[in-house]
């Protein structure tokens, strides 16, 4: 699918990382392979540290935090909020839906709309689009779209394919609407449920609930230590998928949107390790330092949440004052790759915050 959405921008944003920081040469102790492999294998994917929420701090607490911070430095009216979307696979209760959950520990106005969607790596894709058109389709002025993840305190430290990659992040995103003919945004979205095997958490749901056989930890052909309660992860598959993918990804939106790939000044990709985005930005054609692959080694993969942590933290104070037309690029479960083009920039905030644990929601400076 490829569709052009015009009237609309990004007009802030703030990302949330917990303060406690994880060492990979910390963790290699617990990782069933030889210590100098560990080693080799961080050095290659870019394994350096990553940040882990306490087990009092969800998901929802993270984001309220952000969102605080946003009311306390006046971006945006808490009374005037008029719609949230919050974007995740991980959720504070089964019900009710994450939205509700933060429009409770903020009380927000009772006409604030609250909507949830469930997604994946591709979610500040998916949650952009969603909030871009509504405001396309009705009365509104602003949307809050908010992307995170958390739980590493709960995954498995054993399963060396996918635990030091993980991290927890918030990512609150003020989308509004613009007057300005130049603000457009250009989405395009490919899935293929066929490989939907190759990045799974095969226990948890309806198809297969929890229970003690599930909870089994058993070494897996890799070596790596996992239970069916853990997710899963192919990485060969998943990387031939990426890069089958997302450089035709990027081809279809330049071609079909007009707009060349050198004019293209940043590709804000979504963070899986610094091996994958090397190779990629390699196939995609442009210079390495244009596609930032420093967000794992620095905060972890949050999933939903990568990309606003990845504008935050490499364009940050710059997009206060300055444009820049960006490629924003995601791929991950389903197996679905998502893009969009945009110019941003002339933000009234883009800021990257540390949350303290311990649940916090008040942004105290």
């Amino acid at each position: 699918m490829f569709t052009k959405l015009s009237g609309v921008r990004i007009r802030s944003l703030c990302a949330v990382v917990p303060e406690h920081t994880s060492k990979f040469e910390d963790e290699i102790k617990y990782f069933p392979f030889p210590e100098k492999s560990s080693i080799k294998l961080g050095k290659v994917m870019g394994f350096k540290e990553h940040r882990i929420a306490d087990p009092e701090t969800t998901l929802c607490d993270l984001s309220a935090y952000g969102l605080d911070y946003l009311f306390k430095k006046k971006i945006i009216s808490k009374d005037k909020l008029e719609a949230i979307i919050f974007v995740s696979h991980g959720f504070d209760h089964l019900v009710p839906g994450n939205s509700k959950v933060i429009h409770n520990k903020l009380s927000l106005s009772k006409d604030t709309h609250c909507i949830d969607m469930y997604e994946n790596c591709i979610g500040f894709i998916s949650g952009l689009y969603s909030a871009c058109s509504m405001l396309q389709n009705s009365d509104l002025n602003e949307v809050v779209l908010i992307t995170a993840n958390s739980g590493m305190c709960r995954a498995n430290i054993k399963d060396r394919n996918t635990y030091p990659i993980g991290g927890d992040a918030a990512g609150i995103a003020v989308i509004t609407k613009s007057s300005d003919p130049n603000d457009v945004i250009y989405f395009c979205f490919h899935h293929d449920g066929s490989q939907m095997g190759s990045l799974i958490t095969p226990a948890g749901g309806q198809r297969m609930p929890t229970t003690d056989e599930t909870r089994k930890v058993f070494q897996d052909k890799m070596g790596n230590f996992r239970s069916l309660n853990d997710m899963y992860m192919d990485g060969t598959a998943v990387f031939h998928y990426v890069m089958d993918n997302v450089p035709p990804l990027i081809e279809e939106m330049c071609s079909k949107s007009g707009i060349s790939k050198e004019r293209i000044e940043y590709h804000i990709t979504h963070q899986p390790n610094r091996f994958m985005l090397e190779k990629l930005a390699d196939l995609v054609g442009v210079p390495r330092e244009r596609l930032f692959n420093n967000i794992v080694e620095n905060f972890g993969n949050s999933s939903s949440a990568t990309i606003p942590v990845n504008i935050a933290y490499n364009l940050g104070n710059r997009l206060l004052n300055e444009k820049f037309l960006v490629c924003m690029s995601a791929f991950g479960a389903g197996m679905s790759v998502a893009g969009a083009i945009a110019t941003i920039g002339n933000f009234d905030e883009c800021s990257l915050i540390e949350h303290p644990g311990k649940g916090c929601i008040s942004f105290c400076n």
